[in-house]
């Protein structure tokens, strides 16, 4: 499956890419940063809130919660045999910005360079042109669904059964640059978006 996954697009993909896809991700997905030429620049993570019910009716809107770095703490704690569950957390953000195919937004930002990178995945967007591909839609519904199911996860171990609404907060910090590794007020550069507000997943038992 890993050899079929990393193949140029072939019959066999296109035949089967479904199957392949689902047997790699989300737990066999390779990052090659440690080989890239360009080295990591940034760190990122995601945070999750929640609208509770209380028992009264009333409605309470959560803090933002940092859900990730317990998670990649669990990671580095266990190098040998990390829980899967806990490397779940790095592909929100993964999921959330590459479910567009990157030649058709060359093509739009080439046609006009204002055109979003479809970071944007509540669909509230101006038309694009060409507009998004079947094949879009479908990774962008996956990538939803997948943060859906995992903001729920989190959202009701920190705040039980009564939640009612998660929302999820990507944050990225983008590190000095090399020249400036010694000076010790640069801390980088912030910046995070929001995902629209979602109905936690209900899971049958």
């Amino acid at each position: 499956m890993t050899a079929l996954h990393h193949t140029p697009f072939n019959p066999i993909r296109e035949k089967h890419d479904d199957k392949i896809r689902a047997y790699m991700a989300p737990y066999f997905q390779q990052d090659w940063h440690l080989f890239a030429p360009e080295p990591v620049s940034e760190d990122s993570g995601y945070l999750v809130r929640a609208q509770v019910r209380k028992s009264d009716g009333s409605v309470e809107t959560t803090q933002w919660t940092d859900v990730t770095t317990p998670h990649i703490d669990k990671v580095q704690r266990q190098r040998f045999w990390p829980s899967r569950v806990d490397r779940l957390a790095p592909g929100v953000r993964q999921r959330l910005e590459g479910w567009h195919d990157q030649d058709l937004d060359a093509l739009r930002r080439e046609k006009d360079p204002t055109a979003p990178k479809n970071t944007d995945v509540s669909g509230d967007v101006p038309p694009l042109d060409p507009p998004l591909a079947p094949g879009e839609l479908a990774a962008r519904d996956s990538a939803l669904l997948y943060t859906r199911a995992v903001a729920t996860g989190e959202a009701k171990a920190l705040w039980g059964d009564g939640v009612s609404a998660i929302q999820v907060r990507i944050v990225v910090n983008k590190f000095p640059r090399f020249s400036q590794r010694s000076v010790r007020t640069n801390k980088g550069e912030v910046a995070y978006y929001d995902v629209p507000w979602m109905q936690p997943l209900k899971v049958s038992q």
